[in-house]
Parts: structure tokens; C-alpha cells; sequence
């Protein structure tokens, strides 16, 4: 798991980061991966909802309605913030206790991965790495790292590449894994269900839900 963090420590992102999804728009799946081990399976019964970012005002909405989504489903769904208070990153032993409780068997993570401030086209850098069918507390103590970069003009629209992976609570299995790609608007309300709405359909589809 420490090696697996130390290669997670090389990737782009912020706690703030996680607020661009909010006002993004025109949100797109540029790839997806589904674990052959639960596909069609229906192992999933209850998912904890795990937004990774430090803004309440960000955190809670996105939770709440990727649980909506999954109730449609069928599928009981925790978000983060009710089983774990605290804000911002917990630690292992304090995740897997809220986990344990809530009587959560699969953990859905999402976070920015990288921004481009200054074109519509993402450069190579910013799609995130993958590393396998690894276990999820090593994926969610590695995105928690920040990143500064100093402060820019621009006159490009922000684009983000962001990325949710889906875990088995028990044994820590990757299950199924997306990258998105938005870009930046004011409509903030729609370009959140619209965002949500790509990436759940997208789990359906690829039957893991």
C-alpha cells in the first residue's frame, strides 16, 4: 500500500479542485473500465458516496444526489459526509471504521485529476494514470495530495479531467473506473446532474451496478 501511495503522490490535484464540477457543463465519458469479476454480478447493495474535496458546498450536493441515483437502482447509497463528519482526509484506520459501520459494501470515489486553464485541448499530463485493479484506501490517501501552481491570466474556458472508480468495501478490489472530461460554465445546478448522470449511467451500462 505505501508504494502504491508514493505513485499516487505524482498526480495533479487540489482539494478545491473538486468545486469546477459544480460549474461544468457538456461533462463526457473519454473512457471506462469494468472490473470482468462484477459485471452482471450485482454484488453491490449498499455504497458509501465518497467526494474527495474539502468544500461542503460541493461535497454534499454531489453526494446526496449520486445516492438519489443509485436508490433508483435499488442500491442503498451513504454519502460520505453522513458516515464520516470530520472534513477533509481521514485516515485509514478512522475510513475503514465509518465504512465497517455504515455496513457499506462498495465505496464510489470521485476527484479531479487535472485542469487546463488555457485551452479546450487537455494535454497528455492531465489524464490520470491507471494502476491496476489496486486496493481503495491506497487510491484514497494518494488523491488527497496538493499540488500548488502559481497564479495565471487566461483567456481559454477551464476544462477538467476528472475520474470516479468504484471499490468493493470488503476486499478493496477495483470494480469499475471512468474518466470525464468538462468544461467550465455558470449553469451550476444542471452541470452537476448532468456530470452525475453521465458517470451513473455509465456504471449501469457496463452492468456493475
Amino acid at each position: 500500500m505505501i508504494d502504491h501511495v508514493k505513485r499516487c503522490l505524482a498526480i495533479l490535484t487540489t482539494f478545491a479542485a473538486l468545486a469546477l464540477l459544480a460549474g461544468c457543463a457538456t461533462s463526457k465519458l473519454v473512457s471506462q473500465k469494468a472490473n470482468p469479476d462484477y459485471v452482471g454480478k450485482k454484488s453491490f447493495k449498499t455504497v458509501m458516496v465518497v467526494a474527495v474535496t474539502a468544500d461542503e458546498m460541493v461535497r454534499r450536493p454531489f453526494e446526496d444526489r449520486m445516492v438519489a441515483h443509485l436508490a433508483k437502482r435499488g442500491v442503498k447509497g451513504i454519502p460520505g459526509y453522513a458516515a464520516v463528519a470530520k472534513r477533509g482526509k481521514v485516515e485509514e484506520a478512522e475510513l475503514k471504521e465509518a465504512i465497517a459501520r455504515s455496513g457499506a459494501d462498495g465505496v464510489l470515489i470521485t476527484r479531479i485529476t487535472g485542469m487546463d486553464r488555457s485551452s479546450v485541448n487537455l494535454a497528455e499530463s492531465t489524464v490520470a494514470v491507471g494502476y491496476g485493479w489496486g486496493s481503495f484506501y491506497g487510491y484514497y490517501s494518494g488523491v488527497w495530495t496538493t499540488v500548488s501552481t502559481p497564479a495565471q491570466t487566461v483567456s481559454g474556458p477551464t476544462w477538467t479531467v476528472s475520474e470516479t472508480r468504484l471499490f468493493d468495501a470488503k476486499s478493496g478490489t477495483l470494480a469499475w473506473t471512468g474518466i470525464m472530461d468538462s468544461k467550465e460554465t455558470n449553469k451550476l445546478d444542471a452541470a452537476l446532474t448532468q456530470y452525475i448522470e453521465v458517470v451513473f449511467d455509465a456504471m449501469v451500462g457496463d452492468r456493475v451496478l
